[in-house]
């Protein structure tokens, strides 16, 4: 069950890509406040896995910005070589 998000305490948001499609979630105090995904488009099916990491990434911040606009958002995903862009 989907809960309302509560003030200005943060978020936390997983992302997760695969040669399918994207996805992410988006929680607060360890309950779901939204969650969504996508296929991929024709032209993505080609990208690197990095590439697709960081897309569900900027698709996540970009549908969710409303709720993230001032107050403290950890990211998290499971590749490797994207942990440079959250330090």
């Amino acid at each position: 069950m989907l809960t309302l998000p509560e003030g200005t305490q943060g978020f936390v948001v997983y992302c997760d890509a695969s040669r399918v499609g994207l996805g992410c979630v988006l929680m607060q105090n360890g309950k779901v406040i939204a969650y969504a995904s996508r296929q991929l488009k024709v032209h993505e099916k080609t990208y690197p896995t990095h590439d697709l990491e960081l897309d569900v990434v900027v698709f996540a911040l970009k549908i969710w910005r409303h709720y993230l606009y001032g107050v403290h958002v950890d990211v998290f995903t499971d590749h490797k070589s994207l942990q440079y862009v959250f330090s």
